[in-house]
C-alpha cells in the first residue's frame, strides 16, 4: 500500500515540528527541547509522540538514538549496500567512500543481508569507526529465503540458514503435511522485519531433511537465489548461435592454426578459455600468445544471452558442481578452446626480449586450433626438470621455456612491489553422497604460476590499450588501504620489532608492504604478518576508472582472460572493439558504472555463495571429529575470543574468550591479542596452539574450539570493569556476545 504524499498545515503540530527544524535547528536537536519549542497547548504534550512517528514513517524527519530528532536534507546521508554480521549489526557499503559505515543492532531499521539502504551518518562509535543508523531500505535484495523448519504449539517458524538473516520467520498460510520439523524449506516472504514486526511468509517448497549432504549445495542455490537451469529462449539461443556461428579466418581475424597452442587447467575443468603459445626468435626474443575465447563473437549484445549473463554476473563454482554463467553448449562446447577443434579467439601478442622486458604487443581476432588439453598437476612435473610419463612430456621444451618467461615477469613484478601472499585454498574430497569425506589444501603447483603470470602480462595490456582509448572503460580496481588501517597496521608491525617506511606527505606504496611480507617469509613471524597485512587490505571490485590495483602494484589493470565465466571480462572485449574517443555508455545496453557496480555486487554473491557451500561440507566433517585435539595457528583475535586454522585440515575454528577460564582476558585492538590480566598469557595472530573440537552449530555455521587442557579449569569470578578496554566478550560491534 503506498501512502499519499501529504503537506502538513502550516499551524498544525505537524507543520510547528518542521518548521522549527527547518528555521531554527541547523543540526539534530533533542526531542525535550523540540517540545518545548512548539507545544502550545498542555494537550498537545500527549499527541507530540504521534505527530513525530507520522512525520517518521513519511520520511520527513529522522528519530535519531538518544532521542534527537532531524530533517534528512540537514545530514550527511549515504546510499549503499548493507553487509549483515550474524550478530545483527553491519556495514553499509557505499561507492566513493574511503570507509564503510558501521550500523549498531538497534539502528537497522530491519534491513536484511545485501539489502539497498540509505543511511545517515551520526558520528564516532567507541572504536573510532563511522557510524550511522539506516534511514529508509531502498530495496531489498531477496523475495524469499531457506532455513529449518520449526514446529511450537499453534504455529510453525522457518529460521534462516544464512547466518547472517537472523530474523526468524512467522509460517503463514498452509504447510505441506510431509513437512517435518528440522526440514529445510523455502519461504516467500510477505512481511519483512521492519517497525518491530514478526516477519512472515509462505513455504514454497520442501527441500528435505537438513541431516541429508547431497542437499548441501541445492540449500545454497536456494539461499543466493542461483539456478543451474537457464529460461528455454536462453537455450535456444544457444543452441542456435553455436550452429551458426562460422569457425573461419577472415579480414578481421588471423588464422593461428599453425601454432603450438596448448591450454592449462585443473584435472576437472571443463571449460577452458585461455590457451598460451610462445616462439623464439633467433635474436633471443620471444612472441607470447595469450589467446582467450571469443564469447563476444556468439553472445549478442542486448539479446536474451546476454541479459541472463549480466543478471548472472559470473560462473559460480561448488565442491560438487558448478553454476555456470552460459548454457553447457556453449560453456563446455564451442567457447570452450577444447583440444583439436577449431575456435574462434582474442589474441594478445606480446613481444618480450631477454630480460622479461616488453617490446611491442597487439590485441586481434583469432581463429586458433589447441593442441593439448594440459593439466596442472602433469604439466609440474615437467617444469621442475622432471620426466613423468604423461603426454605433456611431448612438449617438455615448450612448457619449460614458457616457465623461464613466467620467472621473469613474476621477479618484474615483484620488483614493482606486487604483493604475495600464496594463501591455500581448501579442496573438499566427497563420496557419492556428498559427505565431506577429507579436506586438504589444494595443491599450488609452479603450473598455476606460469599461467597466472601470462594472465596478468594480458589483462595489464588490455587495461593500458582501455586507457588510451577511452576516458572511462571497465577496469579491475583494489584501492590504498585507508590510513586508519595503515596506521592500526603499523601499530601491530611496531610491537613485532618490524617498521613501515615513513614518507614525505604521508605517502604509501605497495612495495612498502611488499618488502614487510618477504622479510618475514619462512620465520615463525610469516603467519601471523601475513594475515595481519591481508585483514589492512581493501575489497578489490570494478570500476570505470582506471584507479589502479594496490595489491599487483599495477596502475592500470582490468579483466579480460575469463569472459566464459565472468561478465566484465565480456564488456571488455566489446569495448576493444569500439573506435578510440568514443563514448563506451554510449554504445552499451546499460551505462557503464551500473554495470560495474552490479558485477562487482554479483561477484561478492558468489564469494559469499561459494563460501557458505564450503563451510556446510565443513560443519558435516568437524562433527565427524567432535572432542578431538588438533595443533593449530591463531588465524585472527578479536575481542569475544580467537579464530584458530588447523594444521592437517583446513578447517577454522573459534575459541570464545569464555571458555578461557585460567584468567580474566583483555583485548588490545591495536596489536590484535588478548592478554590475561594475571598470568600475562597472550594469544596472537601466528601463534601455535593446540585445540580440541567443542561445538558444531550448523544453523550458524560455525565452529568453536576449546584449548587442550583447559576443560578442568574453574571460570575465574568476573572483576570489576574499570575500563572499556577490558571487557570481556565484546565483539566487533561493541556488543556483548
Amino acid at each position: 500500500m503506498v501512502t499519499e504524499k501529504r503537506e502538513p498545515a502550516g499551524d498544525s503540530l505537524e507543520g510547528r515540528i518542521l518548521s522549527f527544524l527547518k528555521e531554527e535547528a541547523q543540526k539534530p536537536v533533542r526531542s525535550d527541547r523540540l517540545i518545548d519549542a512548539v507545544i502550545r497547548k498542555k494537550k498537545e504534550r500527549k499527541e507530540i509522540a504521534r505527530a513525530l512517528d507520522l512525520l517518521a514513517d513519511e520520511k520527513k524527519v529522522l528519530i535519531l538514538q538518544g532521542g534527537y530528532v532531524a530533517l534528512p536534507e540537514r545530514l550527511h546521508l549515504r546510499s549503499g549496500v548493507f553487509l549483515a554480521h550474524p550478530d545483527g549489526y553491519g556495514f553499509v557499503v557505499a561507492e566513493g567512500f574511503p570507509d564503510d559505515l558501521f550500523i549498531p543492532v538497534s539502528s537497522t531499521l530491519g534491513a536484511m543481508h545485501q539489502d539497498k539502504v540509505l543511511a545517515v551518518l551520526t558520528g564516532k562509535d567507541g572504536r573510532g569507526r563511522t557510524e550511522g543508523q539506516i534511514f529508509e531500505v531502498v530495496s531489498r535484495s531477496r523475495k524469499s529465503i531457506v532455513g529449518t523448519v520449526r514446529f511450537f504449539e499453534g504455529g510453525v517458524t522457518l529460521r534462516p540458514r544464512d547466518p547472517r538473516l537472523n530474523h526468524d520467520f512467522l509460517v503463514v498460510g498452509d504447510v505441506s503435511p510431509e513437512i517435518r520439523s528440522g526440514d529445510l524449506a523455502v519461504l516467500e516472504i510477505v512481511r519483512y522485519p521492519e517497525g518491530g514486526r514478526i516477519p512472515e511468509g509462505h513455504i514454497v517448497q520442501s527441500l528435505g531433511e537438513a541431516s541429508n549432504p547431497a542437499l548441501d549445495t541445492d540449500l545454497v542455490l536456494a539461499t543466493y537465489q542461483l539456478s543451474e537451469k537457464f529460461p528455454d529462449p536462453v537455450e535456444e539461443e544457444a543452441h542456435r548461435v553455436a550452429r551458426e556461428i562460422p569457425i573461419r579466418p577472415g579480414k578481421d581475424r588471423e588464422d593461428l592454426r599453425d601454432r603450438t597452442i596448448l591450454t592449462i587447467d585443473g584435472d576437472s575443468a571443463r571449460d577452458f578459455d585461455d590457451a598460451l603459445s610462445l616462439e623464439e626468435k633467433p635474436d633471443g626474443t620471444v612472441e607470447v600468445g595469450i589467446h582467450i575465447a571469443d564469447v563476444a563473437a556468439y553472445v549478442a549484445q542486448g539479446g536474451v544471452l546476454d541479459r541472463e549473463a549480466y543478471r548472472r554476473g559470473t560462473s559460480v563454482y561448488f565442491p560438487d558442481r558448478v553454476v555456470p554463467m552460459f548454457p553447457e553448449v556453449l560453456s563446455n562446447g564451442v567457447l570452450s578452446l577444447n583440444p583439436d577443434e577449431d575456435r574462434l579467439a582474442r589474441t594478445v601478442q606480446v613481444h618480450l626480449d631477454r630480460t622479461g622486458k616488453i617490446l611491442g604487443s597487439r590485441i586481434f581476432r583469432s581463429v586458433i586450433r589447441s593442441r593439448m588439453r594440459a593439466t596442472y598437476s602433469r604439466v609440474h612435473p615437467v617444469l621442475m626438470g622432471e620426466s613423468p610419463d604423461v603426454p605433456e612430456r611431448t612438449f617438455a621444451p615448450l612448457l619449460r621455456a614458457m616457465w623461464g618467461v613466467a620467472q621473469k615477469l613474476k621477479l618484474a613484478r615483484f620488483e614493482q612491489g606486487s604483493l604475495d601472499f600464496d594463501l591455500p585454498e581448501p579442496e573438499i574430497v566427497l563420496d557419492l553422497r556428498g559427505e565431506p569425506i577429507d579436506i586438504i589444501r589444494s595443491p599450488r603447483y609452479l603450473s598455476h604460476q606460469l599461467v597466472e603470470e601470462f594472465m596478468l602480462l594480458a589483462n595489464r595490456i588490455v587495461a593500458q590499450e582501455l586507457s588510451r582509448k577511452f576516458q572511462v572503460a571497465m577496469f579491475r580496481v583494489h584501492e590504498t588501504p585507508s590510513p586508519e588501517k595503515i596506521e592500526d597496521l603499523g601499530l601491530f608491525l611496531g610491537a613485532l620489532g618490524l617498521a613501515l617506511p615513513v614518507r614525505k606527505g604521508g605517502g604509501f606504496r605497495t612495495k612498502d608492504l611488499s618488502g614487510i611480507l618477504e622479510s618475514t617469509r619462512g620465520t615463525p613471524l610469516e603467519k601471523m604478518v601475513h594475515f595481519s597485512v591481508l585483514r589492512s587490505l581493501k575489497q578489490a571490485r570494478y570500476d570505470t576508472r582506471p584507479l589502479g590495483h594496490f595489491g599487483l602494484a599495477m596502475e592500470d589493470y582490468t579483466h579480460f582472460t575469463s569472459p566464459i565465466r565472468r561478465y566484465p571480462d565480456l564488456i571488455v572485449h566489446r569495448l576493444l572493439d569500439l573506435p578510440a574517443g568514443s563514448s563506451p555508455s554510449e554504445r552499451m545496453p546499460e551505462p557503464l558504472d551500473r554495470i560495474a557496480n552490479h558485477v562487482s555486487e554479483r561477484e561478492r554473491v558468489s564469494v559469499d555463495a561459494e563460501r557458505m557451500a564450503i563451510d556446510l561440507k565443513r560443519i558435516r566433517f568437524m562433527a565427524q571429529h567432535l572432542g578431538k585435539t588438533f595443533e593449530g595457528t591463531v588465524s585472527g583475535v578479536t575481542g569475544f575470543g580467537f579464530f584458530v586454522e588447523l594444521k592437517e585440515i583446513l578447517v577454522e575454528g573459534l575459541v570464545p574468550v569464555s571458555s578461557l577460564h585460567d584468567d580474566y582476558y583483555i583485548y588490545d585492538e591495536k596489536r590484535h591479542l588478548l592478554r590475561g590480566e594475571s598470568t600475562r598469557r597472550e594469544f596472537r595472530i601466528g601463534d601455535p596452539v593446540k585445540v580440541r573440537v567443542a561445538r558444531v552449530d550448523s544453523e550458524r555455521l560455525r565452529i568453536e574450539f576449546a584449548m587442550d587442557g583447559e576443560e578442568g579449569l574453574e571460570p575465574r569470578k568476573k572483576r570489576r570493569k574499570s575500563s572499556s578496554s577490558r571487557r570481556r566478550g565484546t565483539g566487533r560491534g561493541g556488543k556483548k556476545k
